[in-house]
């Protein structure tokens, strides 16, 4: 490899416009298709690290502590512990420096982690696409990455799923999507592992629609704990940092309902003004990165003398029941719960993107310097989880119907629409 300048701050070396040519060759063919166009965010795939059992999957420029960096995650074997290098495409010239990694907390015994490597540049440094190598070898990497970065911001609330696998249940994800667009959600991440064909016939409604990106979810091995979850969410959340103000993090079947509030916004500025009276600090809640809702389990329906009476409070046409059966919008017919509240392997969370380093499925496993969190109060919002959990000790719980009269017309269009396409309900 021959060195044309080298800058001592960061370690960068130019390499030969032999090998730059070569890495420009090798990204022009992994992110370009036929027509010359970059592909889509729906296109990018795990690509290894030459013939190591380590995947990446993509690349986000960051800064933190000063410290600008293209940060790049992906999934490796525990036992890899060799130093990387990586080689940053820009203008007219490829550079090598030296990088780390970081080993997220996601190991559950499994052969395969999460990990973010970093590769620290110039402040004035703005690289296309970067690929990683091992030191300890004298070759040019067979991966490339097209380096992300933040565009101005386009909306206030964006969800991001777990990976859905062996996906059926269609009706679950309609459910979900419309009662969240009532809540204050713009738009939602799909990472598609594996799903039915009814199921893709809806997540392309939402694509055409501009509500959804999907993106294509094909795991290089099965040995990683729940399909790579944190890793798909890691990746969502450094997606819409820059773009979405907050990001919320949930399942298809689960619920961040407010007990008092219409929207989640007006939840969020409930949340901050009591964080900035209790510090006594008008700007205190803007060091808030995570906030983190408890969660429970909606199981069970009412009894018929508990639904009559509930009508009596609620409107409930029988056109609405109708659709309530039609498109199992449980949401509004299992309202019986747990009394008892899930923290801890249960509660999920709304996130400031910029606020956090590595988000995880059920808070935040480290925020960025001086970011911190914060605990709903069960009486402003509960997680409504949409599952059987347990019989024992359950309350009747109405709060979700608030909402119907909203939800309702959203989920009648979207199902004559879906109707028009084939998918029968």
């Amino acid at each position: 490899m021959v060195s044309r300048q080298f800058w001592p701050e960061i370690g960068k070396v130019v390499v030969s416009e032999q090998s730059h040519q070569v890495l420009v060759n090798l990204s022009r063919t992994i992110h370009r298709s036929s027509d010359d166009l970059v592909k889509p965010p729906g296109d990018v795939r795990f690509q290894r690290l030459n013939i190591h059992d380590l995947w990446l999957f993509s690349a986000f420029y960051d800064k933190i502590s000063n410290k600008n960096l293209v940060r790049i995650f992906g999934l490796q074997d525990t036992e890899l512990n060799d130093p990387v290098m990586c080689y940053l495409i820009e203008a007219n010239e490829t550079y090598r420096i030296y990088g780390t990694r970081q080993l997220l907390v996601d190991y559950h015994g499994n052969r395969l982690r999460v990990v973010s490597f970093e590769c620290e540049i110039n402040p004035t440094s703005k690289p296309n696409f970067v690929s990683l190598t091992f030191t300890s070898e004298n070759t040019l990497p067979t991966n490339s990455l097209e380096v992300l970065y933040s565009l101005p911001s386009q909306r206030n609330f964006t969800v991001c799923y777990a990976a859905l696998f062996n996906f059926t249940n269609y009706r679950q994800i309609i459910q979900n999507v419309e009662f969240n667009r009532v809540l204050g959600a713009e738009h939602f991440f799909v990472y598609n592992m594996s799903i039915s064909s009814a199921t893709d016939i809806v997540l392309r409604h939402y694509q055409k629609r501009g509500l959804m990106t999907v993106i294509q979810w094909p795991l290089p091995a099965s040995e990683i704990h729940y399909n790579g979850q944190v890793l798909a969410i890691n990746d969502c959340v450094y997606r819409n940092k820059g773009i979405s103000k907050y990001v919320v993090i949930q399942d298809t079947d689960e619920f961040i309902i407010p007990n008092h509030h219409d929207t989640w916004g007006d939840l969020i500025h409930e949340i901050n003004q009591d964080y900035d009276l209790k510090n006594n600090c008008s700007t205190s809640h803007e060091q808030i990165g995570t906030y983190i809702v408890e969660s429970t389990f909606f199981q069970e329906m009412p009894t018929r003398e508990e639904f009559s009476e509930i009508k009596q409070h609620y409107f409930i046409s029988d056109r609405d029941e109708t659709m309530f059966q039609r498109c199992s919008l449980t949401v509004f017919t299992n309202l019986v719960r747990m009394n008892q509240t899930f923290g801890d392997a249960r509660q999920k969370s709304i996130v400031r993107p910029e606020m956090v380093l590595f988000p995880d499925v059920h808070t935040t496993i480290v925020h960025r310097p001086s970011a911190t969190d914060v605990l709903v109060n069960e009486s402003l919002a509960l997680v409504h989880h949409q599952r059987f959990y347990s019989a024992s000790g359950s309350i009747l719980d109405t709060s979700s119907l608030r909402f119907k009269d909203a939800v309702i017309p959203l989920v009648r269009r979207t199902l004559y629409s879906l109707s028009k396409q084939g998918l029968q309900f």
